[in-house]
């Protein structure tokens, strides 16, 4: 066989094991369940739903604040995958992630580390998973750069739903601290940090204060969704 023909029937096979899959597993849109012609995760008509936001700001101190970019609104479709961690859907967080990468200015983000937010390890232990971290590794393999697990929850706090602004902000008091060794390695280096949700920011804000031990260069806030 001419070596020329190999790429062409690896590709003719790929194309059919492909157009298999989708008659096996037909392929339909995450939020309305129409079938789609194509693996996406929305169709083009929930895809248009998610209109893009103004980045923010939170300040963490005095003279330093942090930039925070959302991919969407709380609104649906984005918020129902956001929500869809409470029926153990792991792949919503992948999809979230995938979302960010292909919607937001994400690849242009000075970036040399990916952290998502933690959860406690009960509440991991129950759920099973962390969605900040199922998006955290899509975009690190996305950039090629690594997802760092340096901070950890080291308090069970309650859920931030329900909770006024001040409750919020005095809920996620220390309940992060740094973990792991060589954190020398993280000083001067542009870390972004990544959570599902923002709504008052107590909780990115306190753990944004943790990282700061580190000296960073920069932290930049990249969540799916926040609340307007």
């Amino acid at each position: 066989m001419e070596k020329s023909f190999i790429p062409f029937i690896k590709q003719t096979i790929a194309s059919l094991l492909k157009a298999a899959s989708h008659l096996v597993l037909p392929c339909c849109c995450t939020y309305c369940k129409q079938l789609l012609y194509q693996r996406t995760i929305l169709c083009d008509a929930c895809l248009a739903m998610i209109r893009p936001i103004v980045s923010g700001s939170i300040q963490l101190t005095t003279t330093r604040s942090i930039k925070v970019i959302a991919l969407s609104a709380y609104k649906d479709p984005v918020r129902r995958l956001i929500l869809a961690k409470r029926w153990s859907d792991i792949q919503a967080g992948a999809q979230l992630g995938q979302l960010i990468w292909d919607l937001t200015h994400f690849a242009t983000i000075q970036a040399d580390y990916i952290v998502p937010i933690p959860l406690h390890w009960s509440r991991y232990a129950k759920r099973g998973f962390n969605q900040a971290e199922q998006m955290s590794r899509v975009l690190a393999k996305k950039r090629t750069i690594p997802m760092a697990k340096i901070i950890k929850r080291v308090r069970k706090t309650k859920f931030q739903a329900g909770l006024s602004a001040t409750e919020r902000q005095s809920n996620v008091q220390q309940a992060f601290e740094l973990v792991g060794g060589n954190l020398e390695r993280y000083k001067h280096k542009h870390i972004i940090l990544v959570d599902d949700l923002m709504t008052t920011g107590s909780t990115i804000k306190a753990a944004a204060r943790t990282l700061l031990a580190v000296q960073p260069a920069s932290i930049t806030v990249v969540v799916a969704a926040r609340v307007v």
